[in-house]
């Protein structure tokens, strides 16, 4: 199934006030939506969708209470990526009746193509803002630290918190032990639910 067929058998259907986080970046972005599904009372599921290179897992994955949606990311450079991955991101969100965004902040610290980083990121930000949709941005930390209890989390210590939290193994369901897109699925699952929680508060 692919996005296309996606948008026209889910897009429709699955609406109501969700949350979304994203683990966004040039090469393997990820975008978690929180489903309160209308036809299941009280049961929560995690629509997760990526893109990827890696072809070994451009595939769909079903594993209560996640649906893994895997897109290829085709080759493109410069704005013309930025571009495709921000209308690739949107479409995703416009399926959905999305409350609010919550998205990872730029790592500070940083090194390499950050310039390449703020641009993709900030191409998506606009686009959001004017379809009125509040984005709020974390800091790694943040999520590194709701997810594990410790704000400098490697990635080991990420996908055992998933594990154990959600009883998903993503290396065995996807029969790939690759770092991404799993750590970045992970991460955008960690910003949703990180998001979850600040909805119940008051926004800082």
């Amino acid at each position: 199934m692919n996005i296309e067929e996606w948008l026209t058998t889910f897009g429709t259907t699955r609406k109501t006030n969700n949350v979304v986080g994203i683990d966004y970046s040039t090469t393997s972005p990820a975008i978690c939506v929180s489903v309160n599904d209308p036809y299941v009372d009280s049961f929560q599921t995690y629509d997760i969708h990526y893109l990827t290179t890696k072809k070994k897992v451009i595939d769909e994955y079903w594993n209560t209470p996640f649906l893994f949606f895997g897109h290829e990311l085709p080759s493109l450079d410069g704005i013309e990526r930025y571009k495709y991955i921000s209308s690739w991101a949107i479409d995703i969100i416009r399926s959905y009746e999305v409350y609010e965004v919550y998205i990872e902040d730029y790592a500070y610290a940083a090194t390499g193509r950050v310039f390449h980083i703020g641009e993709n990121t900030g191409i998506l930000k606009y686009r959001l803002n004017r379809m009125d949709i509040p984005v709020f941005p974390v800091a790694p930390t943040q999520i590194k630290k709701h997810a594990t209890g410790k704000g400098n989390a490697n990635k080991d210590l990420m996908r055992r918190a998933f594990e154990v939290e959600t009883n998903v193994y993503l290396q065995d369901i996807m029969q790939y032990t690759g770092s991404n897109p799993i750590s970045d699925i992970i991460d955008s699952y960690y910003v949703c639910t990180y998001g979850e929680d600040d909805g119940k508060e008051d926004k800082p």
